[in-house]
């Protein structure tokens, strides 16, 4: 082989390399794009909050006594829903945490369905709020 064809050898092999070099950053950009994406999206489920329903049932003292008959059957049903309060309420305390707590039941019911895990089977939660 002579020292032209060596040097042009060298030259293609010196633009092929070129070549390749841009081809790898291509395919990384792309495959780090992707990569971005699907973190983004994963993030999106795991942070994803059910959003409450559109209309609440509207529930008052006339609707507690039509399902309850009686204040006291009505606080006992209260508290057999983990609802407590730190005085007596009245009836629209009473009718405001019946709302609240059928809200919460269904974000979390819409949550669970949307992120099941079996090892909550058989578990249940108490939620707090301090005001």
């Amino acid at each position: 082989m002579g020292k032209k064809q060596i040097t042009q050898l060298l030259e293609q092999l010196k633009e092929n390399q070129a070549l390749e070099l841009q081809n790898a950053a291509a395919i990384y950009t792309v495959a780090q794009v992707a990569v971005n994406e699907l973190k983004k999206q994963e993030l999106n489920e795991l942070t994803a909050i059910p959003a409450l329903p559109f209309v609440l049932n509207k529930i008052d003292k006339s609707y507690l006594i039509e399902q309850y008959g009686s204040y006291n059957v009505c606080r006992k049903a209260a508290k057999e829903q983990g609802i407590k309060f730190s005085r007596t309420p009245g009836w629209e305390q009473l009718a405001a945490a019946f709302s609240y707590a059928e809200a919460f039941q269904e974000v979390a019911q819409a949550y669970v369905k949307a992120h099941p895990n079996s090892l909550l089977k058989g578990t249940t939660f108490e939620l707090k709020f301090n005001k």
